[in-house]
Protein backbone atom coordinates (compact mmCIF):
# COMPACT_ATOMS: atom_id res chain seq x y z
CA UNK A 1 0.00 0.00 0.00
CA UNK A 2 1.51 3.48 -0.70
CA UNK A 3 1.53 6.25 0.60
CA UNK A 4 -1.33 7.63 -0.82
CA UNK A 5 -3.57 4.61 -0.44
CA UNK A 6 -2.59 4.79 3.33
CA UNK A 7 -3.64 8.69 3.88
CA UNK A 8 -6.81 8.12 2.33
CA UNK A 9 -8.01 5.46 4.19
CA UNK A 10 -6.96 7.03 7.52
CA UNK A 11 -8.60 10.54 6.01
CA UNK A 12 -11.93 7.67 5.43
CA UNK A 13 -11.60 6.75 9.02
CA UNK A 14 -11.65 10.40 10.27
CA UNK A 15 -15.29 11.11 7.54
CA UNK A 16 -16.77 8.46 9.76
CA UNK A 17 -15.45 9.60 13.33
CA UNK A 18 -14.01 6.42 13.85
CA UNK A 19 -11.18 6.80 16.23
CA UNK A 20 -7.96 6.25 14.89
CA UNK A 21 -5.63 3.09 16.44
CA UNK A 22 -1.82 3.19 16.37
CA UNK A 23 0.06 0.23 18.16
CA UNK A 24 3.30 0.23 19.96
CA UNK A 25 4.50 -3.21 20.04
CA UNK A 26 7.40 -4.85 20.44
CA UNK A 27 7.09 -8.26 19.49
CA UNK A 28 5.39 -10.43 16.39
CA UNK A 29 2.48 -11.94 18.89
CA UNK A 30 1.27 -8.22 19.90
CA UNK A 31 1.28 -7.31 16.93
CA UNK A 32 -0.82 -9.90 15.75
CA UNK A 33 -3.24 -9.32 18.44
CA UNK A 34 -3.08 -5.71 17.75
CA UNK A 35 -4.32 -6.45 13.68
CA UNK A 36 -6.76 -9.08 14.98
CA UNK A 37 -8.25 -6.13 17.17
CA UNK A 38 -8.29 -3.63 14.07
CA UNK A 39 -5.49 -1.31 14.91
CA UNK A 40 -4.80 1.07 11.40
CA UNK A 41 -1.27 1.37 12.40
CA UNK A 42 1.65 -0.22 14.17
CA UNK A 43 4.61 1.39 15.25
CA UNK A 44 8.12 -0.64 15.99
CA UNK A 45 10.48 1.02 18.58
CA UNK A 46 12.86 0.87 21.53
CA UNK A 47 10.35 1.11 24.21
CA UNK A 48 7.95 -1.50 22.65
CA UNK A 49 11.25 -3.89 22.95
CA UNK A 50 12.25 -3.00 25.98
CA UNK A 51 8.56 -3.52 27.95
CA UNK A 52 7.80 -7.23 25.97
CA UNK A 53 11.07 -8.23 27.93
CA UNK A 54 9.50 -7.01 30.98
CA UNK A 55 11.53 -4.27 31.46
CA UNK A 56 10.20 -0.91 32.33
CA UNK A 57 9.71 1.27 29.00
CA UNK A 58 11.86 4.43 31.02
CA UNK A 59 14.78 2.16 31.32
CA UNK A 60 14.83 2.21 27.57
CA UNK A 61 15.67 6.05 27.84
CA UNK A 62 19.13 5.18 28.87
CA UNK A 63 22.16 4.45 27.02
CA UNK A 64 21.85 0.15 27.38
CA UNK A 65 21.34 -0.64 23.92
CA UNK A 66 21.10 1.05 20.30
CA UNK A 67 17.70 2.08 19.79
CA UNK A 68 17.50 1.67 16.06
CA UNK A 69 19.43 -2.16 16.57
CA UNK A 70 16.29 -3.18 18.67
CA UNK A 71 13.87 -1.47 16.51
CA UNK A 72 15.30 -3.55 13.49
CA UNK A 73 15.65 -6.26 15.24
CA UNK A 74 11.93 -6.62 15.98
CA UNK A 75 10.66 -5.16 12.58
CA UNK A 76 10.75 -8.31 10.77
CA UNK A 77 8.69 -10.90 12.86
CA UNK A 78 6.02 -7.54 12.77
CA UNK A 79 6.41 -7.09 9.53
CA UNK A 80 5.35 -11.20 8.75
CA UNK A 81 2.02 -10.89 10.36
CA UNK A 82 0.91 -7.04 9.49
CA UNK A 83 -0.86 -8.33 6.68
CA UNK A 84 -2.24 -4.61 5.03
CA UNK A 85 -1.75 -2.68 8.31
CA UNK A 86 1.37 -0.27 7.91
CA UNK A 87 4.26 -0.44 9.58
CA UNK A 88 6.06 2.33 11.35
CA UNK A 89 9.49 2.35 12.52
CA UNK A 90 10.90 4.02 15.57
CA UNK A 91 14.40 5.39 14.50
CA UNK A 92 16.47 7.76 16.88
CA UNK A 93 17.94 10.83 15.26
CA UNK A 94 20.28 12.21 17.29
CA UNK A 95 23.40 9.96 17.21
CA UNK A 96 26.04 11.50 14.76
CA UNK A 97 27.28 9.12 14.12
CA UNK A 98 24.53 7.75 11.96
CA UNK A 99 23.30 8.54 8.43
CA UNK A 100 19.80 9.05 8.62
CA UNK A 101 19.92 8.99 4.96
CA UNK A 102 21.00 5.70 4.79
CA UNK A 103 18.77 4.67 7.32
CA UNK A 104 15.44 5.70 5.52
CA UNK A 105 16.39 3.68 2.25
CA UNK A 106 16.91 1.02 4.42
CA UNK A 107 13.55 1.22 5.69
CA UNK A 108 11.98 1.51 2.34
CA UNK A 109 13.61 -1.20 1.01
CA UNK A 110 11.87 -3.13 4.26
CA UNK A 111 8.46 -3.01 3.25
CA UNK A 112 7.93 -0.81 6.25
CA UNK A 113 5.09 2.23 5.15
CA UNK A 114 7.12 4.96 7.19
CA UNK A 115 8.75 6.20 10.26
CA UNK A 116 8.41 7.94 13.49
CA UNK A 117 10.96 9.87 15.79
CA UNK A 118 11.59 7.33 18.74
CA UNK A 119 13.20 7.83 21.25
CA UNK A 120 12.88 11.51 21.61
CA UNK A 121 14.29 14.33 23.19
CA UNK A 122 10.66 15.70 24.89
CA UNK A 123 11.30 13.03 27.53
CA UNK A 124 13.94 14.43 29.53
CA UNK A 125 14.40 16.98 32.01
CA UNK A 126 15.04 20.52 30.49
CA UNK A 127 18.43 20.57 31.73
CA UNK A 128 19.29 17.57 29.84
CA UNK A 129 17.29 18.50 26.50
CA UNK A 130 19.41 22.12 26.98
CA UNK A 131 22.96 20.41 26.88
CA UNK A 132 22.24 18.17 23.59
CA UNK A 133 20.38 21.47 22.07
CA UNK A 134 23.61 23.41 22.41
CA UNK A 135 25.53 20.35 21.19
CA UNK A 136 23.32 20.35 18.15
CA UNK A 137 21.50 16.74 18.83
CA UNK A 138 18.47 17.87 20.08
CA UNK A 139 14.38 18.39 18.89
CA UNK A 140 15.92 19.43 15.40
CA UNK A 141 17.55 16.39 14.45
CA UNK A 142 14.42 15.17 15.01
CA UNK A 143 12.52 17.12 12.72
CA UNK A 144 15.17 16.62 9.69
CA UNK A 145 14.40 12.97 10.19
CA UNK A 146 10.62 13.47 9.54
CA UNK A 147 11.43 16.44 6.66
CA UNK A 148 14.03 13.81 4.93
CA UNK A 149 11.07 10.78 5.03
CA UNK A 150 8.25 12.51 3.98
CA UNK A 151 10.34 13.96 0.93
CA UNK A 152 10.98 9.87 0.71
CA UNK A 153 7.37 9.17 0.37
CA UNK A 154 7.40 7.92 3.93
CA UNK A 155 4.18 8.09 6.28
CA UNK A 156 5.40 10.00 9.57
CA UNK A 157 4.30 9.63 13.29
CA UNK A 158 6.13 12.90 14.46
CA UNK A 159 5.54 12.69 18.16
CA UNK A 160 5.46 16.04 20.09
CA UNK A 161 5.40 17.35 24.10
CA UNK A 162 4.31 21.05 23.39
CA UNK A 163 2.49 23.61 20.98
CA UNK A 164 6.23 25.06 19.82
CA UNK A 165 7.26 20.94 18.54
CA UNK A 166 3.75 20.95 17.01
CA UNK A 167 4.49 23.69 14.90
CA UNK A 168 7.70 22.66 13.78
CA UNK A 169 6.74 19.31 13.20
CA UNK A 170 3.72 20.32 10.97
CA UNK A 171 5.29 22.77 8.86
CA UNK A 172 8.14 19.82 8.16
CA UNK A 173 5.18 17.82 6.28
CA UNK A 174 4.45 15.00 9.11
CA UNK A 175 1.57 13.14 8.53
CA UNK A 176 0.34 12.27 11.37
CA UNK A 177 1.45 13.73 15.32
CA UNK A 178 1.47 11.97 18.15
CA UNK A 179 0.53 14.33 21.36
CA UNK A 180 2.89 12.85 24.02
CA UNK A 181 1.96 13.95 28.16
CA UNK A 182 4.86 11.67 29.19
CA UNK A 183 4.90 8.17 30.87
CA UNK A 184 1.30 6.60 31.23
CA UNK A 185 0.33 7.05 34.85
CA UNK A 186 -1.53 3.82 35.28
CA UNK A 187 -4.78 3.96 37.49
CA UNK A 188 -4.91 7.63 38.12
CA UNK A 189 -8.25 8.91 37.42
CA UNK A 190 -7.69 12.49 39.05
CA UNK A 191 -10.65 14.61 37.81
CA UNK A 192 -8.17 17.53 38.04
CA UNK A 193 -5.34 16.15 36.22
CA UNK A 194 -7.29 14.81 33.35
CA UNK A 195 -8.48 18.19 32.87
CA UNK A 196 -5.36 20.14 33.10
CA UNK A 197 -4.52 17.32 29.98
CA UNK A 198 -6.98 17.96 28.56
CA UNK A 199 -6.32 21.44 28.23
CA UNK A 200 -2.72 21.09 27.24
CA UNK A 201 -3.97 18.58 24.33
CA UNK A 202 -6.18 21.26 23.55
CA UNK A 203 -3.63 23.70 23.46
CA UNK A 204 -1.45 21.69 21.05
CA UNK A 205 -3.49 20.37 18.46
CA UNK A 206 -4.91 23.77 18.18
CA UNK A 207 -1.15 25.19 17.05
CA UNK A 208 -0.74 22.26 15.12
CA UNK A 209 -3.86 22.87 13.33
CA UNK A 210 -3.10 26.29 12.67
CA UNK A 211 -0.75 25.46 10.16
CA UNK A 212 -2.83 22.88 9.02
CA UNK A 213 -5.94 22.13 9.28
CA UNK A 214 -5.53 18.50 8.04
CA UNK A 215 -3.03 16.95 10.21
CA UNK A 216 -4.16 13.95 11.81
CA UNK A 217 -3.83 14.31 15.89
CA UNK A 218 -3.02 11.34 17.86
CA UNK A 219 -3.00 11.31 21.97
CA UNK A 220 -0.86 9.39 24.10
CA UNK A 221 0.18 8.95 27.86
CA UNK A 222 -0.18 11.04 30.74
CA UNK A 223 -3.25 10.19 32.38
CA UNK A 224 -4.78 8.87 29.45
CA UNK A 225 -4.52 4.62 30.47
CA UNK A 226 -7.63 3.14 29.78
CA UNK A 227 -10.40 3.32 26.89
CA UNK A 228 -12.28 5.88 28.92
CA UNK A 229 -10.14 8.41 29.70
CA UNK A 230 -8.96 8.10 26.18
CA UNK A 231 -12.46 8.60 24.99
CA UNK A 232 -13.28 11.40 27.25
CA UNK A 233 -10.04 13.21 25.81
CA UNK A 234 -11.09 12.50 22.16
CA UNK A 235 -14.38 14.37 22.87
CA UNK A 236 -12.99 16.69 24.51
CA UNK A 237 -10.19 17.82 21.92
CA UNK A 238 -11.11 16.40 18.61
CA UNK A 239 -8.29 14.84 18.14
CA UNK A 240 -8.34 11.63 15.41
CA UNK A 241 -7.23 8.64 18.04
CA UNK A 242 -4.63 7.36 20.49
CA UNK A 243 -1.55 5.38 20.25
CA UNK A 244 -1.06 2.71 22.49
CA UNK A 245 1.90 1.95 24.83
CA UNK A 246 1.78 -0.20 27.41
CA UNK A 247 -1.76 -0.02 27.94
CA UNK A 248 -2.38 -2.29 25.58
CA UNK A 249 0.94 -4.65 25.61
CA UNK A 250 2.41 -5.05 28.84
CA UNK A 251 -0.66 -4.12 30.77
CA UNK A 252 -2.94 -6.94 29.11
CA UNK A 253 -0.03 -9.70 28.43
CA UNK A 254 0.79 -9.70 32.10
CA UNK A 255 -2.92 -9.79 33.32
CA UNK A 256 -4.02 -11.81 30.94
CA UNK A 257 -1.36 -14.74 31.43
CA UNK A 258 -1.62 -14.20 35.10
CA UNK A 259 -5.42 -14.70 35.14
CA UNK A 260 -4.96 -17.52 32.73
CA UNK A 261 -2.68 -19.37 34.72
CA UNK A 262 -4.67 -18.99 37.92
CA UNK A 263 -7.55 -20.23 36.04
CA UNK A 264 -5.77 -23.24 35.54
CA UNK A 265 -4.37 -23.98 38.93
CA UNK A 266 -8.11 -22.95 40.22
CA UNK A 267 -10.06 -26.42 37.95
CA UNK A 268 -6.72 -28.57 38.42
CA UNK A 269 -7.58 -32.04 39.15
CA UNK A 270 -6.74 -33.66 42.39
CA UNK A 271 -4.26 -36.04 41.40
CA UNK A 272 -5.69 -39.64 41.03
CA UNK A 273 -5.53 -42.23 43.69
CA UNK A 274 -4.54 -46.00 42.13
CA UNK A 275 -6.32 -48.58 43.71
CA UNK A 276 -4.60 -51.05 45.30
CA UNK A 277 -4.76 -54.72 43.58
CA UNK A 278 -6.86 -56.90 45.29
CA UNK A 279 -5.94 -60.47 45.24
Amino acid sequence: MNLRDILERLADGRRQRRPMICAGVGSGVTAKGAVEGGADLLAVYNTAVYRIMGLPTALAFLPYDDANRLTFEVLPQVIAVAGSTPVLAGIGAHDPRVDLERVLMEVAGMRVAGVTNEPFIGIYSADLRAHLEAAGLGFGREVSLVRQAVIHDLLTLAWVFDSSQATAMVEAGAHLLGINLGLTTLGTNDPNRLDQAIQALQEIIKAARSVRRDVFTLIHGGPFSDPETVAAALRATGADGYVTGSTAETTPVRSGVADTIRRFRSGQAQPRRHAKNEE
